[in-house]
């Protein structure tokens, strides 16, 4: 109040506040009701910009991050339940306006749609690198490279092939997330990697300019190359480590889930 009289007696024009919906969805940004799950239908401007919120939050919660079976269930429910009221709701608004409220909605519907997808080629990645796991000693070194790439990729890397004359120790190229690495397969069935071999694969490390090394094997590493490996940027997965990364790669829950108690 004091504001308004300083500006008063220097002759300024005090702005009034714009309206609360006065320019389509930036108007009630700041006025959304909490959304209600359970609530029957959405009645408000108010209730519409709380929905959306809900939403945007449920599509980002659903498709980027790691969820158990139960969470990835109850988002997938809340997902449809605001989409079909939102869509109920902007079937009695006039044409300008369900026109905004479905162009929104097509962009969340588009990134349910991707995060789909995403999820679905991870999955079937993550199953068929669990069933290479279990025939694993079976594998030729090949198949064995074969088998470590598809457990990056169903890691969410973009895996390059690199093997073969001249490869210099390097057997794919990995990337993700801006990190670039390079791995190392080295598939055997008796004795363990020492250090030696860890040493010629830091230099592949930096004549690739890579940030990370992978060194991937079927059996385990000597203490001297697990010493070696935590003064440099070089990981070691040997094969119980396998194991964990195929697991992570298939989710939380994805292996012996129980059925619901009506099957």
């Amino acid at each position: 109040m004091v504001l308004d009289w300083l500006k008063t007696q220097q002759g300024l024009t005090v702005e009034s506040p714009p309206a609360a919906n006065s320019s389509g969805r930036q108007g009630f940004l700041w006025s959304s009701v909490p959304y209600q799950d359970d609530a029957p239908a959405i009645r408000s401007e108010g209730e519409l910009a709380g929905a959306i919120e809900h939403l945007q939050f449920a599509v980002f919660r659903r498709y980027q991050n790691q969820l158990t079976k139960a969470e990835r269930a109850r988002l997938d429910n809340t997902i449809q339940n605001a989409l079909f009221k939102i869509d109920r709701y902007a079937e009695r608004l006039g044409a300008d306006d369900r026109l905004k409220v479905e162009a929104e909605c097509l962009e969340l519907r588009n990134q349910v749609r991707d995060g789909r997808e995403r999820a679905d080629k991870l999955r079937l990645q993550g199953r068929r690198a669990e069933l290479k796991l279990s025939q694993l000693a079976t594998l030729t070194p090949e198949g064995f490279e074969e088998f470590v790439g598809e457990v990056f990729e169903a890691l969410g890397f973009t895996v390059e092939h690199v093997g073969g004359t001249g490869d210099q120790g390097v057997d794919l190229r990995v990337c993700r997330g801006g990190l670039i690495g390079v791995v190392q397969c080295k598939y055997q069935s008796r004795g363990v990697i020492g250090s030696p071999d860890l040493q010629k694969f830091l230099g592949s490390i930096h004549h690739s300019r890579s940030h990370k090394g992978f060194f991937v094997t079927t059996r385990t590493f000597s203490l001297s190359a697990e010493k070696f490996a935590s003064e440099h940027p070089i990981e070691l997965i040997d094969g119980p480590r396998l194991v964990e990364l195929v697991e992570e790669a298939m989710g939380p829950g994805a292996r012996k889930e129980p059925e619901p108690a009506w099957f």
